[in-house]
């Protein structure tokens, strides 16, 4: 009788760990600000760095990032 009660009792402990581990949770990571940028974000972005006299400058650099992306691609 005491063998008895003292495995339903270990059963019921292990039922209740096992219960309580499943409740916690992680909590997500918080986004950040700055994760993804707007159209509109890019455009202003552009219009403070691009101006007439770097124009030629900031185009060499685009296309040379391009084909950066390129060829890590093929």
């Amino acid at each position: 009788m005491f063998s008895r009660v003292i495995v339903t009792l270990a059963i019921i402990g292990t039922l209740v760990f096992a219960m309580s581990g499943c409740r916690k949770s992680r909590p997500k990571p918080p986004l950040e600000a700055d994760a993804v940028k707007t159209a509109a974000e890019f455009a202003a972005e552009a219009e403070d760095e691009i101006t007439e006299e770097n124009l030629d400058e900031e185009l060499d650099r685009l296309e040379k990032e391009i084909d950066a992306d390129i060829a890590t691609e093929e």
